[in-house]
């Protein structure tokens, strides 16, 4: 994203961004700010994009709008559609009027997201395991994406032009129809952006007649499948790298809020939490926009919330590296599990794998220093204003989240909220742009 610098003012006031009022910088999220306002006032009105500038939170206007929208007279019944339309519209409007231009979404991304199905929950399908076998070319190796515990996963596209990745499960006597049903009953719950979602599933029992001992026996093949929309993006684990290279600042922290509201969502989305247990980087898929989104729940289970578990597994559960020590040691289980993986995964998307090594042997503050100033090293002037903010957040959240003591790592929530509040003024994003373009008192006498 290129920007230019002017000694000529342009635009109209009230739709020109901070960057371009205070520093007379032009980018192209000079429109998508311009766009914003238009959306907001376009939904909620001029009493509406007012009435923005005093709210404090995001969340607190969108609940406003939507309200306002369903009080209205109507002859139709206020539908699941016409809500989820109205949220969808006022959400990105308060995106493309963040003071932050890199925080924009980009009109590309805006399209696509306005170009789903709004307001229609996707329906999970039951497919075939003839229909997998063929858009699979008979599960060729040339369609394999990659492997995991519990299966490989198949590139093919469906007779709608989707493509898809079919998850083909394992004939183990560990993999029986009681782990099948955890991950797909888990999967056709969550419905979240920043979680891989389900496009459909195939339970497929086949029987053969075998030779046996010398007898002819009868013999049932069980065939299990998952199928997910594809991530072109790939696994998070083929873009991790240390400081120097790889990903800008500004992409690895949108990966980072990604994955976060992610595992909020899991952990407090709905009356009984889901905790993931194998949370790592080769389990986080990003989209062409580089959004991560969480998959592979084949561990994954439903408890109650704040409550610690002990399994009496056999194997462990998880991956070595992402598990915490009162697991390792105990075998116990509590949503502080999935925060100890989140802790590790940060540190991996802000240092590499070599300085996941290195934090082990140093003291957090010395850490905490030598990964802000090799970000440092390779800032531009074009960076967020708050990048230096969002780096040491970043990487103390991190440190508290692999805290040995599982009771000193903080909730989701709590690292959700830090989040938010990192650059937010008291204000609104709309309060913020009238007070760049001194109209906040103007108005204030005038609406």
């Amino acid at each position: 994203m290129e920007s230019h610098m002017t000694n000529q003012m342009a635009g109209t006031l009230g739709y020109m961004p901070p960057e371009y009022i205070n520093h007379c910088m032009i980018s192209s999220k000079f429109d998508i700010f311009s766009l914003g306002v238009i959306i907001i006032k376009i939904v909620a009105g001029l009493d509406g994009y007012w009435k923005s500038a005093e709210v404090s939170t995001s969340e607190e206007f969108i609940e406003l709008v939507h309200d306002n929208w369903q009080k209205r007279p109507q002859t139709t019944m206020f539908s699941y559609s016409t809500s989820h339309e109205i949220k969808t519209c006022i959400e990105i409007a308060l995106r493309c009027v963040e003071s932050d231009r890199q925080k924009r979404p980009t009109i590309k991304e805006i399209v696509d997201e306005l170009k789903r199905p709004i307001g229609q929950v996707y329906t999970t399908r039951k497919f075939t395991f003839k229909l997998l076998d063929h858009i699979t070319n008979h599960f060729s190796r040339d369609q394999i994406l990659g492997r995991g515990g519990f299966g490989v996963v198949y590139k093919g596209m469906l007779d709608t032009g989707e493509e898809v990745a079919v998850k083909k499960l394992y004939n183990m006597p560990s993999l029986d129809d009681h782990l099948f049903d955890n991950e797909l009953n888990n999967l056709m719950r969550v419905k979240h952006q920043n979680i891989v979602r389900l496009v459909g599933y195939c339970h497929h029992t086949t029987q053969v007649v075998a030779e046996y001992k010398g007898k002819h026996v009868s013999a049932s093949v069980i065939e299990r499948a998952l199928c997910f929309e594809y991530l072109e993006g790939g696994s998070l684990d083929n873009h991790i790298s240390d400081e120097s290279c790889g990903f800008e600042w500004h992409t690895r922290y949108k990966i980072i809020r990604g994955i976060c509201d992610g595992l909020n969502y899991l952990h407090t989305g709905s009356q009984h939490p889901i905790y993931h247990l194998d949370l790592k980087p080769a389990n986080i898929l990003l989209d062409k926009n580089m959004t991560p989104k969480i998959g592979d729940f084949g561990l994954s289970r439903l408890f109650d919330s704040m409550q610690t578990y002990i399994t009496q597994a056999q194997s462990a559960m998880g991956t070595l590296g992402y598990m915490p020590p009162e697991y390792i040691d105990e075998h116990q289980i509590s949503p502080k599990f999935d925060i100890f993986s989140l802790g590790a995964i940060i540190i991996r998307i802000m240092a590499g794998n070599v300085g996941y090594s290195n934090y082990i042997t140093m003291p957090s503050r010395q850490f905490v220093e030598i990964v802000q100033e090799n970000w440092k090293k390779r800032w531009t002037e074009a960076l967020s204003p708050n990048a230096s903010e969002e780096v040491k957040t970043c990487i103390k959240i991190a440190l508290r989240c692999v805290e040995t003591n599982r009771t000193k790592r903080p909730n989701i929530t709590e690292i959700v909220d830090e989040l938010s509040k990192i650059g937010t003024p008291r204000s609104s994003p709309i309060a913020q742009a009238l007070e760049c373009c001194g109209l906040n008192w103007i108005f204030g006498c005038e609406r």
